[in-house]
């Protein structure tokens, strides 16, 4: 444990005067803001009003998720094409959770500021009476917890690929999420890491807000329960895999 927090702190301590740290806080700043610029002098529901934050924030994950694993394999391979990461611990998968924690980190900070500055302005620009704090907050959570498969598989791609290769499939996990949130998705969501941050929060706030008939309430809550559970079996999975795959990993092959 002692070993895990010294290279969470060095990972921090190198990640501190980059672009990387600077992302995480003007971004959701951005976001936010701009959502709440869209809705001033607009009648909205509050139903709306949640489900456009949880959508936009859902979609563009994937895109940041991809740009700033990239950026944090970059970073590494400049320091000694990876042998530093790979070298610095024993075991060195400690190198690896400790890179990973820090992602994960910096992605629920990122969702929490974003969503503190999108309540604050639905609470006193826009004015929305009787808000509803908790389900904004366990949007969020979802939001957070569908995006852990996708630092993982974003990592893995940008330490064996490259950041470029990351960004572009970064790009392709965007459309994706939007796909997954339409009808086509119906069928298939449960089974697919980029449909499930966007579609937990959004049966969230259905089942919150009432926007079905009553009728329907077991059926959805059957289909938000089975999708969970997936969710945590490929949470799970995927760890494990990871975990696997780095134990192995001795650096990218060049054939430049």
């Amino acid at each position: 444990m002692r070993l895990l927090l010294r290279c969470l702190q060095a990972d921090f301590q190198k990640s501190k005067h980059t672009s990387f740290m600077w992302l995480h806080f003007i971004i959701p700043i951005v976001c936010s803001c701009v959502l709440i610029l869209y809705f001033y002098g607009r009648d909205q529901s509050q139903f709306h009003l949640y489900k456009s934050f949880m959508e936009a924030v859902a979609v563009a994950l994937p895109l940041l998720i991809g740009v700033l694993c990239g950026m944090t394999a970059s970073l590494e391979e400049q320091a000694g094409k990876f042998q530093v990461l790979l070298g610095s611990t024993s075991p060195k998968v400690i190198a690896y959770v400790s890179k990973m924690l820090m992602l994960l980190f910096m992605g629920l900070c990122s969702i929490g500021l974003a969503l503190f500055i999108y309540i604050i302005g639905l609470k006193f620009i826009l004015k929305v009476p009787d808000l509803s704090y908790g389900i904004f907050i366990m949007g969020g959570a979802w939001l957070v917890a569908g995006s852990v498969v996708l630092y993982c598989i974003y990592f893995f791609i940008s330490c064996m690929f490259g950041m470029g290769a990351s960004v572009l499939i970064g790009g392709a996990g965007l459309l994706m999420t939007a796909l997954m949130n339409t009808g086509l998705g119906d069928m298939m969501w449960k089974f697919n890491p980029w449909a499930w941050g966007i579609r937990l929060s959004g049966l969230n706030g259905v089942l919150h807000f009432k926007e079905v008939n009553q009728g329907d309430n077991p059926l959805l809550m059957h289909e938000m329960n089975s999708g969970e559970l997936i969710m945590v079996f490929g949470i799970i999975c995927t760890i494990i895999a990871s975990l696997i795959w780095f134990s192995k990993w001795e650096g990218r092959k060049t054939f430049e």
